[in-house]
């Protein structure tokens, strides 16, 4: 059963993200909530761990939209992995430097992985494509 409840859980966190649902994605934090953007190594801890990353992306793309395309749960963790699609109407704080709203379409692989503990998320590892939402937005900053 925590296999089908878990898998539901991150689907309607795909769902609310989809339909730009903060307070549902908020929902998911917990005081001890973690999420790690891997291509930044960055963390966000706390109650707002969950939201934070997700807003943050949102002023960059604030279409943003996440199809799954494969969602595996085991016990406690789930998987996530698909294709982040929106277009970058927002300053983008990236590795490569400030990258300045472009107008231009963009769509990044993407796979998370969610630690889950009575309904919250515990931990997320968000990995994506950072290389090719580059490419995609500012080619000039790999020549």
């Amino acid at each position: 059963m925590t296999n089908i409840a878990n898998e539901a859980l991150i689907r309607g966190l795909y769902e609310a993200v989809n339909k730009k649902d903060l307070k549902t994605i908020a929902d998911f934090g917990a005081p001890e909530s973690e999420w790690l953007d891997v291509p930044f190594n960055y963390t966000t801890y706390g109650v707002d761990a969950i939201i934070d990353p997700w807003k943050s992306w949102f002023n960059i793309f604030p279409d943003a939209t996440c199809e799954v395309r494969s969602l595996v749960a085991l016990e406690d963790y789930v998987i996530a992995q698909g294709i982040g699609r929106g277009t970058h109407g927002g300053v983008f704080n990236s590795p490569a430097g400030e990258l300045q709203p472009s107008g231009k379409s963009m769509q990044v692989n993407f796979c998370d992985v969610y630690r889950l503990k009575d309904g919250k998320i515990m931990r997320a590892d968000s990995y994506f494509d950072f290389y090719g939402l580059l490419k995609q937005l500012a080619p000039e900053k790999l020549a």
